[in-house]
Formats: C-alpha cells, structure tokens, sequence
C-alpha cells in the first residue's frame, strides 16, 4: 500500500465518519413493550443500497453504505432477516433477540475473500455511563484478518476477528482511531480518524469495507443511555457478535 492511498482512505473515512454521525444523530434507548425488542439496521456492504425486511415485512429502502436505519419494534424470538437490491435478494438470515432489550443487526463482508455476505447481531449495552465518560465499542465487520484496533496509538483492542467487538468506558474526549494488522503496527488498514465520543452514550464504531478494493469505511452508531452520578472503574469486556454465524444465507452474491 502507498502512502497516497493510506492518506486518501483517510480522508475518505474520516469524511465517513463526520457523515454516520450526522446521519446516525444520537438516538434514544426507548422502552419496549414486554414481549418486544428494539432493533437498528447498520449497512455494512460498500457500493450497495438495499432494501431491508422483517419476517418478509420491508421496514426499509434505499439504506445506503455506512448507514444506520431504525429502531424497528420487532417481536423477540427468532426473526428473519432480508436484504435485497433492485428487487433481488441479496441474502437472507435468522436471528435471535430477547424482549425488553436493543440490538445491532450488522449486513457486512465476511474476512475470507470467497465467503457470501455475513449478518452479524450484536446487543447494545444501554447500561448507565458515568457523567463525563461514554462507552466505546469498537467491531471488526470488514473484509480482513484478525486486526487490532490503535487509539491515540495505543492497541486497546488486540486481535479482534471479523464479527467481533470489544467495549471500553472512556473520557468524553476526541480519539484517533486506527486499525492495523494484529501484532503489527503497519500497514495502517483504517485511518487514523478522529473519533469524537458522545457523553451518557454507547458509542458504536463498525469498521466496514474491503482494503484492497480501497472501500474501507465506518459506520457510527451513537445511542443515549441513562448517566450514573458517581464514577465507576474503566471496563473492558469482550463483546458480542457472531449470532448469524453458520446459518443459511440465501441468494446470489451481487455486490462482488
């Protein structure tokens, strides 16, 4: 890779990331019914625009890359989900979500080059944050190995795989964010990019797209949680993901 292209995927990302945030706003953790669950489409496939639908209900059309659509009030259960473009499916999966409870479910490009299109669901976490702080979650949804995720330079997420993520507590504060190979500083696959954390939120950070077609890109999901009075230690958990793995997904592969 080229100095020239790692400078304009930055600029390409960064301009990405100002876009999700405007695009995605902060959105609220409402409540739900108790047999009901709340859930957010992130569209994670480069040069696409899809259509999405529930249960064969289309709940939405014309969600463009990097977008976040939603929330869309769905029964807990098992859920299917589709995605089509121009009409024709692009692939279809079966998820699983509890009631009372606020999901991400993420259409994106697998690691393994051959591989179709992936659907990955992952719980949002709208647990209290301290005043002043913001949770930080950062997945691993494009089409590379086993990466690790720099902020201001340091690895504070380590080998994380596609389908993966990881969540940290951190000061409201700008961050610069960047994704390289795991163990290895270079090369930069994303960015850096600034990242600007919202306070009393969860802050979700998708890298999406595929280095060597130099689509690589982030979708930004922010969603305002309760704020707790008194601070509480930094917490880093493992994350959720990987929910679709291993079930059918139907229809032709277009984008490639």
């Amino acid at each position: 890779m080229t100095t020239q292209v790692l400078r304009r995927w930055s600029r390409v990302t960064l301009l990405g990331l100002v876009a999700a945030l405007g695009v995605a706003g902060l959105t609220t953790g409402a409540s739900h019914a108790a047999s009901e669950a709340k859930v957010y489409v992130i569209q994670g496939l480069p040069g696409r625009t899809v259509d999405v639908a529930f249960d064969g209900r289309t709940v939405a059309r014309g969600v463009k890359t990097a977008a976040v659509a939603g929330p869309f009030t769905i029964d807990s259960g098992e859920r299917k989900v589709t995605f089509s473009d121009g009409g024709e499916v692009l692939l279809e999966s079966m998820f699983s979500v509890k009631p009372r409870s606020s999901w991400d479910v993420v259409v994106h490009l697998p690691a393994r080059s051959k591989s179709k299109p992936a659907v990955t669901v992952f719980r949002n976490d709208l647990t209290a944050v301290p005043k002043g702080k913001a949770s930080l979650t950062v997945a691993h949804t494009a089409k590379v190995p086993p990466a690790d995720i720099r902020v201001d330079g340091k690895v504070l997420f380590a080998d994380v795989g596609n389908g993966q993520s990881l969540n940290l507590v951190v000061p409201v504060a700008t961050y610069k964010v960047a994704i390289v190979p795991a163990g290895k500083p270079k090369p930069v696959i994303l960015g850096p990019v600034n990242l600007t954390v919202t306070g009393g939120a969860l802050n979700r950070v998708y890298a999406i797209g595929d280095p060597e077609q130099q689509t690589m890109n982030v979708a930004v999901h922010v969603i305002a949680t309760a704020s707790s009075g008194s601070a509480r230690p930094d917490r880093v958990d493992t994350g959720t993901g990987g929910q679709a793995a291993g079930l059918q997904q139907l229809g032709p592969v277009l984008w490639r």
